[in-house]
């Protein structure tokens, strides 16, 4: 079973806090991970990002287990990826703003910084760059309200459950 610290953290997409012990070299501090409180061997494990396709990570099938109870403790929750509004004017630049009620995808690179792409009109719906505006610190994210609605699965695309 699991320690009590790690059934605390919920399973989701964390920033490493610091590096993981025996694992140092593929886990440092500041990296991107999915963080299951549960595994099949029952400590908690965690998955690190594998290939990214349209602004979203797919993680790798096989993770490390984290016995650690400080580097539970040091992870920082993240927002998951996908589709939010901003609830306020976010400032870009010295004169550049992006209005609120935006649409935008949040997305994430290696070092678990915050990216957002912000939705651009195109026919008769909405297209999302590959490149985003990035944040190192994830307060940003205070200011995203998810949006309400689902997006069908294309035909045919593979669906990965992490949980």
């Amino acid at each position: 079973m699991g320690s009590k610290m790690s059934e605390a953290r919920p399973c989701g997409v964390y920033r490493t806090g610091r590096a993981l012990r025996a694992g140092e070299m593929e886990i440092p501090a500041g990296s991107l991970v999915y963080f299951h409180n549960h595994s099949v061997q029952g400590p908690p494990i965690v998955l690190l990002p594998d290939a990214n396709t349209n602004n979203r990570w797919s993680y790798t099938s096989g993770g490390w287990l984290v016995e650690d109870p400080a580097f539970i403790e040091a992870m920082v929750s993240l927002k998951g990826e996908g589709f939010y509004a901003l609830n306020r004017r976010l400032q870009v630049g010295k004169d550049e703003f992006v209005a609120e009620r935006s649409l935008v995808q949040l997305g994430y690179n290696r070092s678990a910084d915050t990216i957002l792409f912000v939705a651009k009109p195109e026919g008769n719906g909405f297209n999302f760059p590959d490149r985003g505006l990035r944040f190192d610190a994830p307060d940003v994210q205070e200011i995203l309200e998810p949006v309400n609605f689902t997006i069908p699965a294309a035909a045919g695309a593979e669906q990965r459950t992490l949980h």
